[in-house]
């Protein structure tokens, strides 16, 4: 008998530990059976960011495509580019052509051909790198291809990009190949140590000034654009050049380039973007946003789309250029190319839109080389052999326009950081106008209806307990894990809405929240989108600068979204929780925010406002200092919704909460650091006033 009650009492042990250690799973979503099993209806719950921008996003391009079908004739296409160009290009009306100062710094003569090293300003003291291929033998005037360049540091010395940019010369075009903003010679954030980037990759040289300009409402796609704008001026300066016959080709980043700058000035004739063609459904589907330069600003919700590129640009020459397995979706291209049919055979130019799909990954095989030759002799009207040729390369510091290799060690001039201030304009608004401008700008809607609170458990710390929930909504689009958190020997007196940008595990490890309990406080927390447990580690992109993920910040913008926007709604589903939960009720609603999220959390008060009492601690105190600050800290701009600076800024936000129902504790500046320290009893005693 001993024996059995041994085993019967190891058992029950086994029992107990079993259920106590499933009772201490932390995570709302997990369904009590082993260690990782979370409810299979929201197991990838995680991904509500990204899902709430792409269902925005895919929703307006299905309202795209429907308008688009309807477009018949020559006249509905030509109305339809007038009203697009207007939507997309009006931002780029701030840039003058100012004087273009061109130098030649420097020549290397072949036998068939001259380099001519050429600096000229694109924005007053704003400089360009370039070199200007001459061939000796050619036409005169002879026709001209812009050759724009890829995300690579070397800018146009990259040996891919030299192949294509000396078979063309060979060929007799004239070649004018320029460093994109970032690239080559013309890095934003030079180390004057190494003449290497301080903030990383050219993708991310993009990112960090492309932000900037973001939060001012343009993106950088508009100073990509203005710089093909002012290449062209150049080239009208040279006598050698046949502005009738103007082409532009470019690989990737250069793909995009190529196909912004087409679409926008009409001196290009014949285009052909190389791997960069899609659409922006098989792009969201695929890879996600880019970086900067390749999301204009409220592209998707102004009715823009991949092969508007193409549409902006009919009846001109233009050629597709893709591969196989392209990370550029190659379905994507395949579909933008069938709808661009449709305009150019409106205008009956059906022989001017063209597509060439070679085997490959994301690169330029020989045959898409050739056929990129084939289609500027032909519409250039420089007839000749198309056969891409092995040729003699320079080497990288043969092309340097300046001394060093680096605008920032050779010229003091301007950068995209500069320019942002002087272009910035603010903008006066009535004070009755600014909740409607604030709800423009940040894309929320409150559309969302709590529909259920499903209970999955509770944990039990020394000092308190915790119940999960996660609320299900009326869009069924994601689930909003939630913590309840009391001290179940004190009677609830008020509620307390604690949010922390790192989420929600965070309050349970904060000093203050034993002493809250203490006091009567039930504690309501919640994981918002991109955070906790709707943090997703496997998104990945080229826009994330010290771990902060801008790709989430270009798609939301380019959806007529903002992150701050998407998460002011969510902190709307946890407030209907709180109002609707029986045990709650007749209670008064504090609030109790924490670091960044404070910006989201203003968001939502600016339109609802359940709370007697608001405790902000580490807000950014001016969000306009970001766009004086060079190096500012990644993480506060995330949370400022692009386009809103100037409109309003942290204290319009707050201006709307009620006088003396707010105090702000240690605001921080746009290097993250705090700027002023108040004692740690200054929140419990503003809170348990």
């Amino acid at each position: 008998m001993k024996f059995f009650a041994l085993v019967f009492s190891l058992c029950l042990l086994l029992i107990t530990n079993s259920i106590f250690s499933q009772e201490t799973q932390k995570s709302v979503f997990h369904a009590n059976r082993g260690n990782e099993n979370n409810w299979l209806e929201y197991k990838n719950n995680n991904q509500a960011l990204y899902d709430i921008i792409t269902n925005k996003a895919f929703k307006l391009l299905e309202e795209r495509t429907e308008r688009v079908n309807k477009l018949k004739t020559r006249g509905n296409w030509i109305n339809y580019q007038n009203e697009l160009k207007t939507k997309l290009f009006v931002s780029l009306d701030k840039f003058e052509k100012t004087p273009l100062n061109p130098k030649i710094t420097g020549k290397i003569k072949r036998d068939n051909f001259t380099v001519e090293k050429i600096l000229f300003e694109s924005h007053p003291n704003f400089h360009v790198t370039a070199c200007f291929f001459l061939p000796n033998e050619r036409q005169k005037p002879a026709p001209a291809v812009i050759y724009c360049s890829g995300h690579t540091e070397l800018g146009f010395r990259s040996e891919v990009y030299q192949r294509v940019i000396l078979n063309l010369v060979e060929k007799g075009f004239i070649v004018f190949a320029f460093d994109p903003i970032g690239q080559g010679e013309r890095l934003q954030y030079p180390d004057p140590k190494t003449n290497k980037s301080m903030v990383g990759s050219s993708t991310k040289e993009h990112t960090y000034a492309g932000v900037q300009t973001l939060l001012t409402g343009t993106s950088l796609t508009d100073y990509f654009i203005w710089e093909g704008v002012r290449v062209l001026d150049y080239l009208e300066t040279r006598k050698e050049v046949d502005m009738k016959r103007i082409g532009i080709t470019g690989r990737s980043g250069g793909g995009t380039q190529s196909a912004m700058i087409a679409a926008y000035d009409e001196r290009i004739y014949a285009s052909a973007p190389e791997c960069y063609i899609t659409t922006f459904e098989r792009l969201l589907q695929s890879i996600g946003p880019q970086d900067a330069e390749q999301n204009p600003y409220n592209a998707i919700a102004n009715g823009f789309d991949h092969p508007d590129f193409m549409h902006l640009r009919v009846p001109k020459p233009t050629l597709i250029v893709t591969t196989t397995h392209d990370f550029f979706s190659q379905q994507g291209a395949r579909e933008s190319f069938a709808e661009a049919q449709k305009s150019y055979t409106a205008f009956n130019k059906s022989e001017n839109i063209g597509m060439v799909e070679d085997f490959g990954v994301h690169e330029s095989t020989k045959n898409n080389r050739e056929s990129v030759y084939a289609f500027f002799q032909e519409h250039l009207k420089l007839p000749g052999d198309n056969t891409d040729k092995e040729m003699e390369l320079f080497t990288v510091e043969e092309l340097f326009v300046t001394e060093t290799g680096q605008l920032g060690n050779s010229i003091k001039g301007e950068t995209v950081f500069n320019l942002n201030q002087k272009y910035f304009e603010k903008k006066e608004i009535p004070q009755n106008e600014l909740k409607e401008k604030i709800r423009e700008i940040s894309g929320i809607k409150f559309n969302r209806e709590m529909k259920s609170a499903v209970y999955t458990g509770k944990f039990v710390d020394d000092d308190f307990e915790v119940e999960k929930y996660f609320l299900e909504n009326d869009q069924k689009d994601f689930a909003l894990p939630v913590y309840l958190i009391q001290n179940p020997e004190k009677e609830t007196k008020n509620i307390l809405v604690w949010l922390h940008a790192e989420g929600k595990e965070k309050v349970l490890e904060s000093v203050f929240l034993p002493e809250m309990l203490k006091n009567g406080f039930t504690v309501i927390s919640a994981d918002l989108p991109g955070i906790g447990e709707l943090f997703d580690p496997g998104f990945s992109g080229d826009g994330f600068i010290k771990k902060v993920p801008f790709n989430y910040t270009f798609g939301a913008n380019m959806a007529g979204l903002s992150v701050p926007g998407i998460q002011a709604e969510a902190i709307d589903l946890l407030v209907q929780f709180v109002e609707k939960e029986k045990n709650l009720q007749q209670n008064k609603i504090y609030a109790f925010v924490e670091g960044e999220i404070n910006s989201s959390f203003l968001h939502f008060t600016a339109f609802k406002n359940p709370f007697s009492k608001i405790l902000l601690l580490n807000p950014f105190e001016s969000n306009r200092s970001l766009i004086e600050t060079e190096y500012y800290d990644p993480k506060l701009a995330f949370y400022v919704p692009p386009g809103s600076l100037p409109f309003y800024d942290f204290g319009d936000l707050v201006s709307l909460l009620p006088e003396d129902s707010f105090k702000i504790i240690n605001p921080v500046n746009a290097f993250g650091e705090t700027v002023d320290s108040e004692n740690n009893t200054e929140i419990l005693d503003f809170l348990n006033q």
